[in-house]
């Protein structure tokens, strides 16, 4: 992680909370479907699939993923996603 992506987590305030950034949820996603899912194809599907959705969130679309939650951070309006519907939303598209 980068001195500068450390720092706006920080000003954020999302260290030890359960509030995840795009970067984490893709680190997240792919620790986890590495250690799930030997089939490559099926990791990159579903980092595209969250990237897809993430960009659409951030140009102001509405959310296609019913299963991630997200909320805006008030002051740097960055996407915030919760560590709980990231990990429902991974099992539903793994299972």
């Amino acid at each position: 992680m980068g001195v500068r992506l450390a720092m706006r987590k920080e000003l954020m305030g999302l260290n030890n909370s359960d509030m995840l950034t795009a970067d984490d949820v893709r680190t997240h996603l792919t620790k986890t479907v590495k250690q799930r899912s030997p089939n490559i194809a099926k990791g990159f599907s579903v980092i595209s699939k969250f990237n897809d959705n993430h960009s659409q969130l951030v140009s102001g679309d509405n959310n296609k993923e019913r299963l991630l939650k997200f909320e805006r951070h008030r002051l740097f309006k960055d996407v915030l996603y919760t560590r709980q519907s990231v990990d429902a939303w991974l099992n539903s598209q793994i299972n």
